[in-house]
């Protein structure tokens, strides 16, 4: 089967690379080169690099608009859209069958930032799901949906790798047999939606231990969590998780955690803070804006910072 691939980032790249063991692409489309970092060096997308490895032919367009429609006629038997990061216009649909995989339970978390969603809202389970894609966002009709077991100390980044894992496969799958599928509508009266992910949804406090650990593992690549000082957090684990405190150490800090105020630091090395709600977390690194990552028993030692002190 010869099939067009348009997507752009990471998660979107380990499903490519699946694609390319079983299937001809014969084009891809992805996202224009973008700055990154301080020093916003000019970055091309990790789909891109991907397919240029292969010596698969790439586009870049800033818009998707009729010149790009006739590039993409190329007689493929689909089109197949991970991630790519804008809605296709008609002129694209129409061209061959669109598969899109989608990184949710569909129609929970329609949108931009489905993993992430996944991770805040504590689901029981993640899942892909794979559609035929039409006018709307993310409505199209289901041709396959797979599950995994939520585990709560995955970050986004583990739970993105092995989501587009799952997906890649079922994706493969769907491919093989799309001609024997009876595709399902979804329940638009359920559907839900999730946002684009901005900086300011990294900023924390410590009234809620669960919500800052929750907001770490969704935001572990991007934006990260931050206090409203500018200091950013890293390596966050509740205390009850943390295999770098023993059994009676942790009952011990939970209970003085217990006690103390919201941002109390209960404990050096490791640094334990305690939270609003009662528990605890233990933070691995810190960082003061414009400074450098430090470990965090470290950063309190350097600031002489006591138990008893608030991280702020």
């Amino acid at each position: 089967m010869r099939v067009i691939f348009m997507g752009t980032p990471e998660f979107a790249r380990v499903v490519f690379e699946q694609l390319c063991e079983k299937y001809e692409i014969v084009a891809v489309c992805t996202q224009p080169d973008k700055p990154v970092g301080r020093k916003q060096i000019l970055t091309p997308p990790p789909v891109k690099l991907a397919a240029l490895a292969r010596g698969i032919p790439v586009l870049q367009p800033q818009k998707l608009d009729s010149s790009v429609s006739e590039k993409l006629r190329l007689g493929a038997e689909a089109i197949i859209v991970v991630a790519y990061g804008k809605i296709l216009p008609e002129s694209i649909l129409h061209i061959a069958p669109c598969i899109n995989l989608h990184a949710s339970i569909l129609p929970a978390y329609r949108g931009a930032s489905p993993i992430q969603q996944m991770i805040l809202s504590d689901d029981r389970e993640y899942g892909i799901s794979i559609m035929r894609m039409d006018s709307g966002l993310d409505s199209g009709e289901i041709l396959a949906i797979e599950t995994m077991p939520r585990d709560d100390r995955a970050t986004y980044t583990i739970v993105s790798q092995n989501l587009a894992r799952l997906g890649g496969d079922t994706l493969c799958e769907v491919l093989a047999k799309l001609g024997e599928i009876t595709p399902v509508p979804q329940d638009h009266s359920k559907a839900t939606y999730c946002k684009k992910i901005s900086k300011q949804d990294g900023l924390v406090d410590f009234s809620s231990a669960r919500l800052v650990y929750k907001k770490w593992l969704a935001f572990n690549e991007w934006p990260g969590v931050y206090l409203t000082s500018g200091l950013k957090l890293f390596d966050i684990d509740l205390l009850r998780y943390s295999e770098a405190i023993s059994q009676d150490l942790n009952k011990e800090l939970a209970t003085r955690g217990g006690l103390a105020g919201a941002g109390e630091i209960c404990h050096i090395e490791p640094c334990v803070i305690a939270c609003g709600d009662g528990e605890c977390l233990v933070i691995g690194e810190l960082q003061a804006p414009s400074k450098n990552r430090v470990n965090a028993s470290v950063f309190l030692r350097s600031r002489g910072l006591q138990v008893g002190d608030k991280l702020c």
